[in-house]
């Protein structure tokens, strides 16, 4: 069950999500559906990002182009991701 999908959007945003998030670094990202889910959860809802940094095992490119389709809760946040070499 180690690839279950199961992220869910929570029914209220936590607070840290809309007053204090800066940088946000994902490490072991595969890019399945729930990975995307919270990743996008995150843009969509923390006001204050500068900066998320994704790490996966493949293809980055991908990853970013359906982050980078989604709507942001910060006009200045800048996502990057890369393949992490070290999984």
């Amino acid at each position: 069950m180690e690839n279950q999908e199961n992220w869910v959007d929570l029914e209220s945003v936590p607070e840290c999500l809309l007053s204090s998030l800066r940088t946000c670094t994902l490490r072991g990202f595969s890019g399945l559906q729930s990975e995307l889910g919270l990743a996008k959860y995150i843009l969509e809802n923390s006001k204050y990002l500068q900066t998320m940094i994704i790490w996966c095992e493949s293809k980055p490119s991908k990853i970013q182009r359906k982050l980078s389709a989604c709507v942001k809760a910060s006009a200045t946040c800048q996502l990057s991701v890369h393949i992490d070499d070290n999984m």
